[in-house]
């Protein structure tokens, strides 16, 4: 990974890039971002930067053997850490034992998220990854080894939010006391979740979400688009090159969601209690990344509505499919009501994220949804 193939944050690529020169590498960075904003690709880009003995100035050679064997991701001295389901073959699973998948997939396209990432590793709609207490041994037991080639070993840690707390706890210690020449480059999406002993042992680096132009570029240059019709995905992408591509293929997940966001309003604005019965049952027998992921979208569809009543369209971020109900629908999203929604969504999505009981976590939802959008 180049930092040519990075969209965007210019700043923090030359950062990154001075930080090298100057010899100032923090032994443990935190990227940290939105999903499809480029942390990930930043990390990855900076591996490559940091292995690369060739001709390097603003960016890798791509041309000598350290290189090439990023652009596989296979140097010796790089190593992963990434959230991970257990399995009927696989009790206490680590890293290493999905390595292949991660490959694959980090080689079509450094900008994922969890979604993503379950389906490469084929994971059952109900499992959930997370990085298991185990790893911890699988990271000491790499990191006391010789780095081969490379002045430095690299571990690149995605999610580490997702790490049991035994785990974060032997992670902790390392940091404390770190091995030489060795850097954490930790990846996450929910700084806050990630314990504070950590967060204070690390030097972080804010990936900001793209900007339009940024992805309106890319668009063109990429797919092709007419400028035009770049600008406006780029628009409504907000930030995210993943939500820009996810809406040129208008993914299933997409569809499904806002179908559902419909059906739950409609339902709840009838109040009809049996069809809103089968409504949760259908939601409950979810995996817990597919109710996370719409109840992000319920979220984000409550904000684009609420602030489409204000009449400012270049402000507001939907598609074209998410427009059409929003045009009826919009008036009854408004300053008497938000709040009280934002609320009831995100903490079904917090108790989600515990593990809840999804039957009553959506039932509940729905009779607080009826009583603020219908009074």
């Amino acid at each position: 990974m180049f930092f040519k193939d990075v969209i965007g944050h210019e700043e923090i690529k030359q950062r990154l890039i001075t930080s090298l020169q100057t010899g100032r590498i923090s032994h443990a960075q935190l990227f940290s971002g939105d999903t499809g904003a480029g942390s990930l690709a930043l990390a990855l880009a900076f591996t490559q930067y940091l292995f690369c003995t060739g001709d390097k100035h603003e960016d890798a050679c791509g041309i000598c053997p350290e290189c090439k064997k990023m652009q596989k991701l296979i140097h010796p001295d790089l190593h992963f850490v990434f959230p991970v389901v257990k399995s009927a073959k696989i009790k206490t699973p680590i890293s290493d034992e999905y390595i292949n998948e991660w490959r694959s997939l980090l080689l079509k396209s450094p900008y994922i998220d969890m979604e993503e990432w379950l389906g490469a590793m084929g994971a059952d709609e109900n499992a959930q990854a997370l990085i298991y207490t185990e790893e911890s041994g699988n990271i000491l037991r790499k990191l006391n080894l010789k780095s081969f080639e490379s002045d430095y070993k690299v571990m690149i840690i995605w999610l580490p939010e997702k790490m049991k707390t035994e785990c974060s706890n032997k992670l902790l210690k390392i940091l404390e006391e770190p091995y030489p020449n060795t850097l954490f480059l930790l990846v996450t999406e929910h700084a806050e979740e990630i314990i504070t002993t950590i967060l204070s042992r690390t030097q972080r680096i804010k990936v900001p979400p793209l900007t339009q132009e940024n992805i309106a570029e890319q668009l063109v240059l990429q797919k092709h688009l007419v400028r035009d019709s770049a600008d406006q995905v780029a628009h409504v992408a907000s930030g995210s090159w993943l939500r820009a591509l996810r809406m040129l293929n208008e993914t299933d997940e997409s569809v499904y969601n806002q179908e559902k966001f419909v059906q739950m309003m409609r339902l709840c604005w009838e109040r009809k209690m049996l069809p809103v019965n089968e409504f949760v049952n259908e939601l409950a027998s979810l995996g817990r990344e597919k109710q996370k992921s719409f109840l992000m979208h319920c979220i984000r569809m409550l904000r684009e509505n609420f602030v489409r009543n204000f009449g400012i369209e270049k402000i507001v971020y939907m598609t074209e499919r998410e427009k059409t109900f929003s045009t009826r629908f919009s008036p009854y999203v408004h300053e008497g009501n938000i709040i009280p929604l934002f609320d009831e969504f995100e903490r079904a999505y917090s108790d989600i994220i515990r593990n809840g009981n999804g039957k009553i976590i959506f039932t509940d939802l729905c009779i607080k949804v009826m009583q603020n959008i219908r009074p």
